[in-house]
């Protein structure tokens, strides 16, 4: 009889003791391991910080995926699960915003966006509107196709030259506008007219230049109110003043 023999019945016997010991029924545990590789769809809803209204066209982007939040402010996007992901939300009428989760299956999560500075518009009929700096533009109407618009003022001085501001150098709109003649800005007619008051500190009497061809000229901004787009004929707009 060879020592290995021995010891090879001493392991034996001393397995098989172990098992005599385990209860009946029992099971060998086995460490669980985290799934590794795997996606959910998550769920997002963008809301207003504020007024908890939802922020729609939000462009929401995670790990190389781009989406748009639609009219209720929700979105959908695949990310890892137990994964840290970063979620950017850019919309014009908030502060850019991102945020770090970690998706479960099928979660659902809210994201709360902080509101830009106010621009604030006063018609001649006694209302006021709120809007937001980042969606506020000058606009005109060009019948039948809709409008164009645009951050910076399209104006010309009394002199002549052309005056074309960007909106964040504005510090106030005095209206409302009114039809003139003004044949160093227009050769077609009348022009609307209004005066403004800039941050430098000058104030100016300014032509519409897009009023030359009889076009509407307008104000447009999301209204924080509600969350929707306005527009505002200047020849309704008694003030507006600029954050």
């Amino acid at each position: 009889m060879t020592l290995v023999s021995r010891t090879s019945s001493a392991v034996c016997a001393l397995a098989l003791a172990a098992m005599m010991t385990m209860p009946a029924g029992a099971k060998t545990r086995r460490r669980a391991v985290s799934p590794t590789g795997q996606t959910t769809q998550i769920s997002g809803t963008a809301k207003d910080a504020t007024t908890g209204l939802p922020v729609e066209d939000g462009v929401v982007a995670s790990g190389g995926q781009t989406t748009k939040t639609n009219g209720s402010g929700k979105f959908l996007l695949t990310l890892p699960i137990g994964k840290p992901s970063i979620i950017s939300i850019e919309h014009p009428a908030f502060v850019a915003f991102a945020q770090s989760i970690t998706p479960q299956s099928g979660g659902t999560y809210d994201f709360a966006l902080t509101q830009k500075p106010s621009v604030t518009i006063k018609t001649k009929t006694g209302e006021t509107h709120i809007v937001d700096i980042g969606t506020a533009q000058f606009a005109y109407q060009i019948p039948f196709s809709g409008y164009v618009r645009y951050d910076n003022g399209n104006f010309c001085k009394e002199d002549g030259s052309d005056f074309k501001p960007n909106k964040s150098e504005f510090s106030r709109v005095v209206g409302p506008a009114v039809p003139m003649t003004a044949t160093q800005c227009c050769q077609f007619g009348s022009v609307m007219s209004a005066n403004v008051e800039m941050k430098s500190g000058a104030r100016l009497l300014v032509y519409f230049k897009d009023s030359c061809s009889g076009n509407e000229v307008d104000f447009v901004g999301r209204e924080k109110a509600t969350g929707r787009y306005q527009y505002f004929n200047f020849s309704n707009i008694a003030e507006i003043d600029f954050p």
